[in-house]
Order: C-alpha cells, then structure tokens, then sequence
C-alpha cells in the first residue's frame, strides 16, 4: 500500500527541486540552481613546548565568508541581477538580505537560508550556440557576511 501524503513527507527525504530565493525587497526569484549554501572554518596551527617534546594542535580559526552561486533562465526584458551587479560600483548600491527557501509539495517552507549584506561579485551572461535548442541561463556569484540555516 502507498504511503499516505503525510507519511512521505515525514519518512522520506526533501527534494532538492523546490525552492524559490529573495532578494532584498524584489520580487520571488525562481532560479535553477543554488549552490554554495556552505559553511567552512578556517584552522589554525598551535604549537606548544613541552616536557615531552613539541606538541600541535589544530585549533578552528576564522569562519569564512559564504559564496552563493544562482543560476536561471532568462527573459526578455529581464536584466535585474545584470543591474544589481552592474550597480557595484555606483552611488546606487547596497548590498542586500538573500533569503532561499526550500519548499515542500504544497510550496511551503520548510527550510530557510538566509544570507546578509550579500553582493555580487560576478555575473555571468549565457552561452550562445547557433547549433543548440537549450534555454538561455544567467548567473551570479554572491558574497555575504553570514549564512544561516533555520527550520520555517
């Protein structure tokens, strides 16, 4: 017998297709791809003197900073991630709250990943190919300052 909704929404794992990411006040962004949603310590080497001779430790160091990567299909008219990198280096920008929320069956949330003060530190435009039917993708790389995790 199959298992009742419920049922698979507790034993069974989450997919990893339904998500949707915010950028500061725009509008819901539906990209294809998240990756980078990682966290790392760096570590540093202690070395102590004694009796028995010299002994190291390692010991966790400074947390590094997070590096996102989106990427989506783009549309026609649509250059908001192209104007928010574009914006870097003008009196217009601010670094923004990315807010990547992984969805279940019913498109609530069910995991939240929150980024602040990110930035874009490349953007990456499409491949063009004559020869191919593929969709258009762009990218963008972002930095931000933290990276948190927390059940919706």
């Amino acid at each position: 017998m199959a298992d009742a909704q419920s049922d698979i929404t507790e034993k069974y794992p989450v997919l990893s297709y339904r998500y949707k990411a915010v950028i500061g006040d725009k509008d819901t962004l539906f990209f294809s791809e998240v990756s980078g949603l990682k966290l790392s310590f760096e570590s540093a080497e202690y070395k102590e003197a004694t009796d028995q001779g010299i002994k190291i430790y390692q010991v966790p160091a400074q947390l590094s900073t997070p590096e996102i990567t989106m990427k989506k299909g783009m549309f026609n008219g649509d250059t908001a991630l192209f104007d928010w990198f574009n914006s870097t280096h003008s009196d217009k920008f601010s670094k923004q709250e990315v807010v990547i929320s992984q969805l279940d069956n019913e498109n609530k949330a069910i995991m939240v990943w929150t980024i602040t003060n990110a930035f874009p530190t490349s953007f990456e435009g499409p491949t063009l190919d004559a020869k191919s039917n593929e969709v258009a993708f762009e990218s963008v790389t972002l930095k931000g300052l933290t990276l948190t995790m927390a059940k919706a």
